[in-house]
């Protein structure tokens, strides 16, 4: 499989200019380490850059609203898009963003979005934005305590070999004082994921390989991304999206994931078209990942930006 990935990829780099596709073929199938000036005249880098506040940010945070018509809708939507176009924190959105990020985080700077009037808040508050710093700069000394609480969670949470709903709901007890069961701080949601994965053995393997086995069991998988992991999405824009989002989301941080992953990669695989690409049709309006490319008027962009995609989740699991 990963010499087949080797080919895909470079018969498509040869054939593309720079840009967020080419970008990210060559740093993250080849190890290479393109210049990010390749990425300076993407029309969707400057679209990022044009509608970034001066403070970093791209408006509320978290919630979003549906009186604002801005293409980037929240912060956290501005951090994943351009991670997904191939910036990373040297780049000038994000290290504006990522400045931003840590001084709310610390409270110098106010959460932009309304405060909820629940004992969760603080701990959500705080889980949110740690986790957008983590995407950008995971070894980041301002969301160790956030990381270290997660684990310290997820470790209680299966003491027992299994996830323990009881065992999850005292750990907060102790830990938050949230009141958590059935809500978004369960373990189950990206951000906590996001913290448990960040750090390489952050977490025992025993208590990733239960953690996995029961995100695999869950009927609506991840938190916010809600599609089951063990089954294949039909052919719908946003719940195609969600599902290679809540993979990549797993491949990216957790080693054991690909002990999960062979009906993905199987599934992937089968839907491979004749000229050796793939093309899922048309993307999800909320997608954070595409596209990649300046626009889709043309088929031939559409199928470039889904290899690309499809050619790094199965990288990860190879």
């Amino acid at each position: 499989m990963v010499s087949d990935i080797y080919n895909i990829a470079g018969a498509l780099v040869k054939d593309l200019q720079a840009g967020p596709a080419k970008y990210l073929l060559l740093r993250d199938i080849f190890n290479q380490q393109p210049d990010l000036q390749m990425l300076t005249n993407s029309a969707q880098v400057q679209g990022l850059s044009n509608t970034q506040y001066p403070d970093g940010s791209w408006g509320p945070f978290h919630s979003q609203s549906r009186r604002r018509k801005q293409a980037i809708r929240t912060t956290e939507f501005g951090v994943r898009r351009a991670l997904a176009l191939g910036l990373d924190k040297t780049h000038l959105v994000l290290s504006k963003a990522l400045n931003y990020l840590v001084e709310v985080h610390s409270g110098k700077l106010p959460f932009p979005d309304r405060a909820e009037k629940n004992n969760r808040w603080e701990t959500g508050k705080r889980l949110f934005t740690a986790a957008a710093i983590a995407w950008i700069d995971p070894y980041n000394l301002a969301i160790r305590p956030e990381v270290e609480l997660w684990r310290e969670i997820a470790c209680r949470t299966f003491q027992s070999g299994e996830y323990c709903q009881e065992d999850e709901t005292r750990a907060h007890d102790d830990l938050t004082g949230a009141d958590v069961a059935g809500s978004y701080l369960t373990l189950r949601g990206k951000y906590q994921l996001t913290l448990l994965g960040c750090l390489e053995s952050s977490l025992p393997e025993s208590v990733e390989t239960a953690l996995l086995q029961w995100l695999f069991q869950l009927p609506d998988g991840i938190g916010y991304l809600t599609m089951p992991l063990a089954i294949p999405p039909i052919a719908h824009p946003g719940q195609l999206d969600r599902w290679f989002t809540s993979n990549e989301l797993l491949a990216r941080y957790f080693k054991g994931y690909r002990s999960f992953s062979s009906h993905s990669a199987e599934w992937i695989w089968s839907r491979q078209l004749e000229d050796g690409g793939w093309d899922f049709g048309e993307r999800s309006v909320t997608s954070e990942v595409m596209p990649l490319s300046d626009n889709w008027r043309k088929n031939v962009h559409r199928r470039t930006d889904w290899t690309t995609r499809v050619l790094l989740l199965l990288q990860n699991i190879a």
